[in-house]
């Protein structure tokens, strides 16, 4: 830019302009003039510019314009240059903005910007700018081209944004207000809070116990966590803070997100000293942090063993040697010093030294004596930074002359007992005299007064200093010679000679010792370096000497110095004792005195007066001396270490030089208000001997609160130019404490029942420990409590208390509370020492209550087990916070009666969610209700609240005082109601079928009981499997989440045992949905989740049990279809479950079965192994009913205890042959007092190939405990088998006598009584598969009808009953036992069962074999013409039969259904019925009935074939069992299975081959029963006369041919017969009447022998004449049978009523049948056959 400036108007201004070619080629340029005329230049001409060549161009400027443009155009292009012209004016540059971003609240920060005058004139500049912004310098001159640094300050006051413009004044000062400029600048800046924290949070900085010379560190991190930095500083909080705590740094600045260590740093100075300071960490822009530092110093732990040391008896001029320890039990060096001398009685050879850290020092003592006298003296131990010890050293000395009595340490315990008891001033005469008279008297050694108020009178109370327990030695070293209640005193302690010459006469010195008791004294002198030989520098005279009671003696001591300018110094001993212990034959034990050792110390020099000695060196251990803080009137002590490092002895001597201090608050201990000084010294004069060290002991015992200054000073060597100044310092104190808040806690409104809780600390001013305790007003005991009651506070420390409020009545409290404190414990006679403090708790009682909204919560529907929830609202409309506490209750709804129920989803299937118990005043709050219900019912809850007295306490962790919990019951107040009904979704297998397989041992082997039982139990935990997704693709054993049955067994379906090559066997399984919701259920196999994996992913080879399951999924031997499926309310679905016998072994596949509701997903889950044999060819094999079978429960006491059967199968190709092993039924016996608990009845047997044996048991308990035996059961040439047989026994029926219970006709059945399943492959069915007789007494004859019903409706059946040969010879008998029935014909057959012999109990399986008779008739006559064709030798065909057989009616899959699953249930087939048998009735319009009598006994059933349960015929012997076998395994043998020949050596081609004849399928009739003898039956059930007793009893069955009892059964046959003859008896009417005619024997009226006997069902009813007879009929009307009395023997007699019932049973029989028929509509008798009719039906 070409800018023209100072130019004035008119004129005419010129500027050179210069164009230079700065590129490396040449160029051509031209301008265009300027567009205004002010701006002139010469006519543009087209110039050529080489390379660094210019080109100058005049540019004339005539004022009129300011401003234009050139325009230059180059070969590269144009470019424009401005052209303008000013006039002079004042210009100032200086940014637009200054951002200050965030700064600290109440901090300042700084920026600098340059302002700088750009232009022509001098300008005066003035800032103007609001707060928090401030600017320097305000004002200023800048002259053309000058500049100055402008500082702008911020300093926020609060957290805020912050925006000020700065405007800056600036112009010529002549002219300002006129021509001033005014230009403005932005300032931004942001006020933020910093805060700094400490890492961990920590309050309290706890150094512990530190030893005194060590420093302990511990270092914090101080953090900012804000985005401004923090200057901060560290200052004490307290004025009087101890200066033990040092920080590494007191101020700094901690960087935003940054953070800096600080290390603290204890150092004590004392022992025994707590130091508890505190310190404000503050920053100006943030908060403030308070910290505490804690520490004690210690010194070290140093013990004495042992503290007595005993020399005995020792003679005269010897020396004994015993030895001393002294173990150190810290971690820090301990000095320590003995204050004895070295040449002394008792010399000690390392009086002191240094014991090094956890180490111990081993000392020798040798004790010389010359006088025969008894020696004892207290040497006291100083260690450094501890407390003094002491050691007792005793010994007796004797010679040939005299001989003291025997020194014991029990004489020093007794002794100073006796003192304590104020007997210190007797000697022994005396105490002789006193014990004569009974004034004192010995207990245990130890005399005192017999008078307790003389011996509380004259008690010793020696009130010299009052020292801590820590300084209870010192303080006795330091008195050890003071107080007027001593046996003797000295009273010189040092004698000091000064500055003596040897060369001249020593004037001698006196030492006064004064005998305080009232007996004779005598003291022996002993000298330094006597016992050894030397002679000693003083000398006292006289040596011995006697002194007189109350009496002083004066002993005179010489100097004797050996060498000039040296010091001398000596502890001389004086042992002092009552001259009656001078001989042990003036000796009494009870009144025997130690001695006393006085020490006197003696000093002098032989430095000539006036001039000084040698320059000491002396070092101690401080220069200045802090005492712990104090208690006035306590002592407490140090112990300084002084070492001479010089090369001569100095002596040493401290002097006071005043006390420096303002007044404190009075008091002081009993020496000081007599004048003693606050700090003292021990010992105040001395002599250290070169390279020796000694510890001096300094007293602090104030007498004033206040704090203590004092300048001991040390002379040295008598002079004043060598002396050291040691500083003393310390404070006494009182104790103070102090609360908070001006002594006063207040509590807002408390709900009345409630208890509300408070924290307040209270603080301890002082710097001693303080002792407090709360005495609560009786009145207020119930009210208000403060926890703790009493506690000790540390030096200048706060604690925590917690003050509970209880509210009894709707007022206002204020409750003022007395707080006693002390520095020592409280005790309850202490009054004087303790200080009160008062503290007030003010508070309201008022009245809660809570509300819910609704009043009522309904769930509606809730799925068994599954949890649902519900929200209701509370509200608190008081204006206090109620603590409340929920209760449920469970309403019975027969009653109303409430149940309480605890607060647990798991125990009372309800839970109400209380976050917090607290509701405060007019709020609400919102709770949750969960409810999980186990039972398909409605569920009716009420909900209770309590006003809970505790809730806050327990908030608080705070325990309830004992005195706030008297309150009576707290009422309980409805709040709402909670309704629900539960659902359950179940399923339960309720049939199951398998060609060839009774229902019974298909129950058994699938354990449907305890599948139904699993599936219907109640989870323990409700949530157990309610939150588990039950998804079909997932199996349980890949997820971890996965909850399985808690049973105890595994549960198995035992799909059984077949030859391997043998059709798969097929099982049918129905489950039914009996709940109310629908259900989703699914069978998992492993392979389900089975899905290809990586390479690098395999895991390997597989497991055997891997393999095991692949090849069971692989071949398909398991297969269920369908696998999965869905069940609503009701429905029901039939499983088909299949084995395949392809590989021969034991095959298990664990499979789970998975219940789920859709809705909800909960649902269960059970794990079930499937396990099925294939019997190898050849091979034996033994299925056991199962691996422990469990007996029926027996009573103790049953005479005649039931036969119980164990089931056996036989599942190969082949027969076999077992036994039993009964060493364990003997091992029993014997344990059981060798009593049969458990018999077997047969231990061996052959069972044929698919048949079944049962063994037979007799349990006979003897207590009531579970037996439980393991029976081995071996196969001959096979394996052998464990089975653990179990019985319980129950409660002997006479423990409750006389009490029965009602007879159960039926018995409980799990096994449903009827076929649920639809077989399309079965022809016919019963109405009933199972029958239960119930309790049955033997002898007694019951019936059950079943129909069998044809139900093809083309074909005929014919049917036919088989009894198994197990059971009983005629105990069942099936009426008819064969038949032939029409398509949808339907015949009624009578079950009779007769129990006889001994008690059974029944669970056995009828056999009905059912034959389809189209397919016979059509195989008959295929059969005869084949056999004709045979007989006239030619060839034929076959023609087709005329109906379709089952295969050809139904679809591919259902005949395979219905083709045999086993050759080995195959039974013989029946032959068609044959024309004698008369003409069929069925086909006859009108059918006469059967006869009404009982076959005769000639005419029996047919007796059955001896076979198994599932149709296979079952042998007794080898030789039956070899034949069954025979006839089972070549059935076909007897069928013509190859080409019929007519002739020999015809061609097999000529005939058509022979069908196959139909198969019967057999069909199962359960029935189980329970016998008893009549005893029993009658002890244990009533309406034993209901029972039918069949009187005709065979006996024949017991007979051989001859009419003879075999050998084995007779004892059999003949308890048989006796039974029945004594039942007889015992049933005969006349029996019966015998007992009542003895007690009417005055009216002999025989007729009365039958009346009212009720004999089997029949009521006999005995009259004399007509006129009773009519009575009878006329009060009775038809309900009573009128018996003349010559008819009543007719009709009691058995024959008779066994007629009678013959008729009725055949009566009802028929009309049963008629109604079967049709021909007799029992709807028009509903009363009397309504029971006939639910048979029938059934």
């Amino acid at each position: 830019m070409v800018h023209f400036t100072r130019w004035e108007p008119g004129g005419e201004h010129i500027k050179q302009l210069v164009v230079k070619n700065v590129v490396m080629k040449t160029q051509k340029i031209k301008y265009k003039l300027p567009q205004t005329r002010y701006f002139s230049m010469d006519f543009p001409e087209t110039q050529t510019l080489s390379a660094g060549m210019s080109w100058t161009v005049p540019i004339t400027f005539r004022p009129e314009c300011y401003s234009d443009v050139i325009e230059f155009t180059t070969s590269f292009g144009k470019f424009y240059l401005p052209v303008k012209a000013t006039l002079p004016e004042h210009v100032l540059e200086f940014p637009e903005t200054v951002d200050f971003s965030l700064c600290p609240v109440r901090e300042t920060a700084k920026k600098t910007f340059v302002l700088r005058n750009t232009g022509e004139l001098v300008s005066c500049f003035e800032w103007e700018i609001s707060k928090p912004f401030s600017i320097s310098p305000k004002s200023g001159s800048l002259p053309p081209g000058g500049c100055c640094v402008v500082t702008v300050e911020f300093k926020p006051m609060d957290a805020s944004v912050f925006t000020s413009v700065a405007v800056c004044l600036f112009g010529d000062r002549a002219q300002w207000d006129k021509a001033k400029v005014t230009q403005a600048m932005t300032v931004y800046g942001i006020g933020k809070y910093s805060h700094l924290r400490i890492e961990g949070n920590p309050k309290v900085f706890d150094f512990g116990e530190v030893f005194i010379g060590k420093s302990v560190e511990k270092k914090f991190v101080l953090e900012n966590h804000s985005v401004v930095h923090a200057n901060f500083k560290i200052k004490r909080s307290e004025r009087d803070t101890d200066p033990y705590f040092e920080f590494s740094m007191l101020s700094g600045t901690v960087p935003s997100k940054k953070s800096i260590e600080i290390g603290i740093t204890y150092t004590p100075v004392a022992a025994g000293m707590y130091s508890n300071d505190y310190f404000d960490i503050t920053t100006l822009s943030g908060n403030t942090l308070r910290i505490s530092c804690r520490g004690c110093g210690v010194g070290p732990k140093v013990t004495l063993n042992p503290d007595i040391v005993n020399f005995h008896d020792t003679q005269a001029g010897s020396t004994i040697t015993r030895a001393l320890y002294l173990q150190n039990h810290t971690s820090t060096p301990a000095f320590y010093q003995f204050l004895t001398e070295v040449n002394s009685t008792f010399r000690i050879d390392k009086p002191w030294g240094t014991i090094n850290p956890n180490s111990s020092v081993a000392l020798t003592v040798k004790f010389s004596p010359v006088e025969p006298i008894n020696y004892h003296r207290r040497v006291y131990c100083l260690v450094e930074h501890q407390d003094a010890i002491f050691v007792d050293f005793m010994g007796t000395c004797y010679n040939d002359k005299r001989r003291p009595a025997t020194f014991k340490p029990q004489h020093i315990f007794n002794y100073q007992e006796r003192v304590k008891n104020g007997l210190w001033q007797y000697g022994p005469e005396q105490l002789e005299e006193m014990l004569k008279t009974s004034t004192v008297v010995c207990n245990k050694g130890v005399l005192m007064y017999s008078d307790q108020e003389l011996a509380a009178h004259q008690s010793m109370r020696r009130i010299l200093d009052s020292p801590y327990d820590d300084g209870l030695v010192g303080s006795e070293y330091f008195y050890e010679n003071a107080g007027e209640m001593l046996a003797c005193t000295l009273n010189d302690t040092y004698v000091d000679f000064g500055a003596c010459s040897r060369y001249r006469v020593i004037e001698s010195q006196t030492i006064r010792i004064t005998n305080n008791t009232k007996g004779k004294m005598s003291c022996v002198w002993i000298l330094p370096g006597e016992s050894s030989g030397d002679e000693p520098v003083f000398t006292v005279t006289p040596k011995v000497a006697d002194i007189l009671a109350k009496g002083t003696m004066e002993f005179r001591v010489n100097f004797r110095p050996k060498v000039d300018n040296s010091f001398y110094g000596a502890q001389l001993e004086c042992f002092v004792y009552f001259k009656s212990m001078r001989n042990f034959r003036l000796v009494n034990e009870d009144t025997f005195t130690p001695p006393w050792c006085l020490t006197p110390t003696i000093a002098g020099n032989t430095f000539p007066p006036g001039e000084d000695t040698f320059i000491p060196k002396i070092s101690f251990g401080a220069t200045r001396l802090d005492f712990p803080a104090c208690h006035v009137d306590k002592s407490v002590y140090r112990t300084v270490r002084v070492s001479n490092s010089g090369d001569t002895s100095v002596k040493f001597s401290f002097l006071d030089s005043g006390v420096r201090s303002t007044m404190g608050i009075g008091g002081g201990t009993e020496l000081a208000s007599r004048g003693g000084a606050t700090f003292s010294v021990k010992p105040r004069i001395g002599i250290l001997h070169k390279g020796e060290s000694r510890l001096i002991v300094f007293r602090f015992s104030p007498s004033e609160q206040r704090e203590y200054e004092q300048a001991l000073k040390c002379y040295f060597n008598s002079s004043l130019n060598n002396s050291y100044d040691l500083q003393m310092r310390g404070i006494g104190y009182y104790p103070q404490i102090s609360f908070e808040d001006n002594n006063t806690l207040c509590f807002k409104p408390t709900c009345i029942g409630a208890v509300a809780v408070r924290h307040f600390t209270i603080r301890n001013t002082s710097r001693i420990s303080v002792n407090f305790e709360w005495r609560i007003p009786r009145q207020y005991a119930s009210v208000v409590s403060i926890e703790p009651l009493c506690d000790i506070l540390a030096p200048n420390s706060v604690s925590v208390l917690t003050c509970t409020f209880a509210p009894n009545n709707t007022s206002n409290f204020i409750l003022k509370i007395p707080c006693y404190y002390s520095h020592e414990l409280l005790y309850e006679n202490e009054t004087v020492a303790r200080r009160r403090a008062s503290f007030v708790v003010m508070g309201r009682g008022m009245l809660g209550n809570v509300i819910a909204k609704p009043s009522i919560v309904e769930f509606e529907t809730i799925l068994v087990n599954t949890a649902m929830e519900r929200e209701i609202v509370l509200f608190n409309p008081s204006e206090c916070d109620v603590f409340y506490t929920l209760e449920i209750y469970r309403k019975n709804p027969e009653d109303n009666q409430l149940f309480p129920l605890p607060n647990n989803i798991k125990e009372s299937e309800l839970e109400i969610t209380q976050l917090v118990k607290a509701l405060p005043a007019r709020s609400n709050q919102t709770l949750k209700i969960k409810a999980c219900v186990r039972n398909q019912s409605r569920y009716e809850f009420s909900v209770f609240y309590r006003i809970d007295a505790h809730a806050i306490a327990a908030a608080e962790g705070v325990v309830v005082p004992s005195s706030l919990r008297t309150f009576a019951d707290v009422p309980r107040y409805h709040l709402f109601d909670v309704t629900a009904t539960g659902v359950h979704p179940m399923v339960k297998a309720t049939d199951i079928q398998c060609q060839g397989f009774s229902k019974t041992v298909l129950w058994q082997l699938f354990s449907l009981d305890k599948f139904n039982e699993i599936l219907a139990e109640a989870k323990a935990d409700p949530f157990a499997y309610a939150d588990q997704a039950l998804d079909d693709d997932t199996f349980p054993i890949e997820s971890p989440q996965v909850h399985m049955s808690t049973s105890e067994a595994e549960l198995l379906f035992d799909f059984g045992a077949t030859s391997v090559g043998c059709k798969p066997t097929v099982f049918n399984l129905k489950l039914f949905n009996a709940g109310v919701v629908p259900v989703d259920w699914v069978f998992h196999f492993p392979n389900d989740l089975e899905v290809e994996i990586e390479h690098w992913a395999d895991p390997g080879d597989y497991t055997e049990e891997q393999l095991h399951h692949n090849l069971i999924l692989d071949n398909n031997i398991f297969c269920v279809t369908p696998k999965s499926g869905s069940l609503r309310q009701g429905e029901s679905v039939q499983v088909l479950m299949s084995y395949s016998h392809e590989f021969a072994g034991l095959h298990m596949l664990p499979v789970v079965f998975k219940l789920r509701n859709g809705a909800s997903r909960s649902g269960k889950e059970i794990m079930i192994s499937f396990t099925g044999y294939s019997v190898p060819p050849g091979k034996k094999y033994l299925h056991l009913q199962s691996a422990s079978h469990s007996l029926h429960p027996i009573s103790i006491g049953v005479h005649n205890p039931p036969v119980q059967t164990y089931r056996l199968m036989n599942r190969g190709s082949v027969s076999l042959e077992y036994y039993i092993d009964t060493s364990s039924l003997e091992r029993l016996k014997q344990e059981n007092h060798n009593f049969d608990i458990l018999s077997c009845l047969r231990s061996s047997g052959t069972i044929p190939p698919g048949g079944m044996d049962y063994i037979e048991w007799i349990f006979h308990p003897l207590e009531e405990k579970q037996y439980e035996v393991d029976i081995p059961i071996s196969v001959v040439s096979g394996r052998t088998r464990i089975v653990t047989i179990k019985g319980q026994g129950l409660q002997s029926l006479d423990s409750h006598p006389g009490v029965r219970h009602e007879l159960p006709r039926t018995m409980p059945l799990t096994i449903p009584a009827s076929d649920n399943i639809d077989a399309s492959d079965q022809i016919s069915a019963l109405s009933l598969e199972t029958i239960s007789f119930g309790n049955v007494p033997l002898g007694a004859v019951v019936r059950q009808v079943v129909v069998i019903t044809n139900t093809s409706k083309s074909v005929d059946a014919s049917f036919k009953w088989t009894v198994p040969s197990f059971w009983p010879a005629g105990t069942i008998k099936v009426l008819p036992s064969q038949g032939r029935l029409s398509p949808g014909q339907s015949r009624i057959c009578k079950v009779i069962f007769t129990p006889k012999d001994t008690p059974r109990i029944f669970d056995f399986d009828l056999v009905c074999e059912v034959l389809n008779e189209t397919e016979m008739d059509n195989y008959t006559a295929q059969h005869e013409m084949i056999e004709r064709a045979r007989r006239e030798g030619r060839q034929m065909s076959i023609p087709e039969p005329s109906s379709a057989s089952p295969r050809e009616r139904t679809g591919p899959k259902e005949a395979q259904q219905q083709q045999p699953r086993q050759s080995l249930h195959r039974s013989s087939r029946l032959q068609p019925p044959s024309a004698n048998q008369g003409v069929d009735i069925s086909k006859l319009k009108y059918r006469p009935l059967p006869g009404i009598t009982p076959p005769p006994p000639g005419n029996k059933t047919p007796e059955p074939t001896k076979g198994a349960a599932v149709g296979v015929p079952t042998a007794t012997s080898g030789a039956t069992a070899a034949a069954a076998a025979e006839e089972v395994l070549h059935v076909d043998k007897t069928r013509p299975s190859r080409p019929v020949s007519t002739r020999s050596g015809a061609s097999d081609s000529t005939f058509v081959e022979l069908p196959s004849p139909p198969v019967a399928f057999q069909m199962f009739l359960s029935v189980k029963a329970t016998t008893y003898t009549v005893e029993e039956f009658r002890k244990l059930f009533g309406g034993y006369d209901t029972f039918f007793q069949d009187h005709n009893v065979n006996h024949a069955s017991h007979l051989n041919d001859s009419g003879s009892v075999p050998t084995l059964n007779g004892f059999k046959a003949i308890q048989t017969m006796m039974l029945s003859l004594l039942n007889e008896i015992f049933q005969d009417p006349d029996l019966h009447a015998v007992p009542q005619n003895t007690l009417k024997q005055p009216l002999p009226y025989f007729a009365q022998i039958a009346k009212d006997t009720n004999r089997h069902g029949i009521l006999l009813e005995h009259i004399d004449d007509a006129r009773d007879a009519a009575d009878v009929e006329h009060n009775n009307g038809s309900c009573a049978m009128t018996i003349a009395p010559s008819e009543a023997s007719i009709i009691g007699s058995f024959e008779f009523q066994s007629a009678v019932e013959s008729v009725l049973e055949g009566t009802v029989f028929n009309l049963i049948q008629e109604a079967n028929a049709g021909e007799f509509d029992w709807s028009k008798y509903p009363i009397l056959f309504a029971d006939a009719k639910s048979a029938a039906n059934a």
